[in-house]
């Protein structure tokens, strides 16, 4: 849309929440289908449909708050760490 929210009637904020609530139900389901306990970074990049390098960010990022694991020179993440970090971050901006 490209308007701010202040600028958007009723109506049009309703139906930014709605896609923008169908983007979290997919990436919830996207979360879920992920079956190894263990996120590695191809599990992030299809996690958050993104490029090798930002899903490295992510997993270091997750490893210097004490969240992830190194092992050798790959980043890994439990699925417990991983959803607890989304949880305590959600409605945050985080610059990656």
């Amino acid at each position: 849309m490209g308007k701010e929210y202040e600028e958007m009637t009723k109506d049009e904020l309703i139906q930014s929440c709605k896609e923008k609530d169908c983007t979290i139900r997919e990436c919830m389901k996207q979360i879920e289908r992920v079956d190894s306990p263990i996120l590695s970074k191809s599990d992030i990049m299809r996690l958050y449909n993104c490029e090798s390098n930002k899903a490295l960010r992510i997993l270091k990022l997750l490893f210097q708050m004490g969240k992830g694991n190194k092992v050798g020179k790959e980043y890994y993440v439990t699925r417990e760490n991983h959803n607890e970090f989304m949880y305590n971050f959600q409605g945050k901006e985080i610059f990656v």
